[in-house]
């Protein structure tokens, strides 16, 4: 019984977390307009976290950041320092047994790869 307590109190508290970005995903400049001319394509990025279960005891922000960390990573991964966001979808709870806020985000984006000069002028 205790070894049930201590692991729901473990995935309780990974709950409330946001996913991490990677080392070096921070720097990856994320927007909703267009990237530099001389900036090349390598792929689509996307992002989520949150769900019904876990809504209640993650906060918005947590929500939010962690699906937006998810994206930079997958960014990184590809070689990428600029994303343009294409959509971005947040789910709200408004249920009467929910405390409200937001449950779950979804962000897409096109990933380039851009000269350090250009993102300098952005």
């Amino acid at each position: 019984m205790r070894t049930w307590i201590i692991a729901f109190s473990s995935a309780l508290l990974m709950a409330c977390a946001a996913k991490q970005a990677s080392p070096g995903a921070e720097k990856i400049f994320v927007s909703d307009r267009l990237p530099p001319d001389d900036c090349r394509f390598v792929g689509e990025v996307h992002g989520s976290q949150g769900n019904f279960w876990t809504s209640e005891f993650t906060s918005d922000r947590n929500i939010l950041s962690g699906a937006r960390n998810e994206m930079r990573n997958q960014a990184l991964t590809l070689g990428a320092n600029y994303v343009l966001v294409e959509t971005q979808s947040h789910s709200n709870n408004t249920a009467g047994f929910s405390l409200g806020g937001t449950y779950a985000s979804v962000i897409i984006g096109n990933a380039y790869s851009c000269p350090p000069a250009s993102l300098a002028n952005s």
